[in-house]
């Protein structure tokens, strides 16, 4: 299937189902599947101790899944959306390697500082070493 609602093989004759939001008679291959009711609030939860909800299957035409956003817009959409969420992983991998390259900058820093006054006590013994 290339974009929604476009098959590039024929199908022949294929049964018709209505839009549960429109009413639109849709061929079902061209339909997206929806799952209607089900949800309630959690202060319902709370208080009953036994939930019976029935969720329905239905249909929905292209037009009303593309403007509920059940579906993008065709190829080009998901595309870019699988390079952006590469790209945001990417950043997220780069981010843990700075923090662990900035950790090791620390910790070398620190090792200075306390080889630092230990060096700048041989320094004048060297000196001194010389001039004798």
């Amino acid at each position: 299937m290339g974009e929604w609602g476009k098959w590039w093989s024929s199908r022949g004759a294929d049964q018709n189902v209505k839009c549960t939001f429109c009413g639109r008679n849709v061929p079902k291959h061209k339909a997206v599947h929806v799952r209607t009711g089900g949800r309630l609030s959690r202060d319902v939860y709370a208080v009953a101790e036994v939930v019976s909800m029935a969720g329905s299957k239905g249909y929905a035409c292209i037009s009303c899944a593309k403007h509920r956003h059940l579906v993008k817009d065709g190829i080009h959409t998901t595309e870019k959306d699988k390079r952006m969420k590469k790209r945001v992983k990417e950043k997220r991998e780069m981010e843990k390697v700075m923090e662990k390259v900035s950790k090791l900058e620390k910790a070398d820093k620190a090792k200075r500082a306390h080889e630092k006054p230990a060096t700048a006590e041989k320094k004048p013994e060297k000196k001194e070493a010389k001039k004798e």
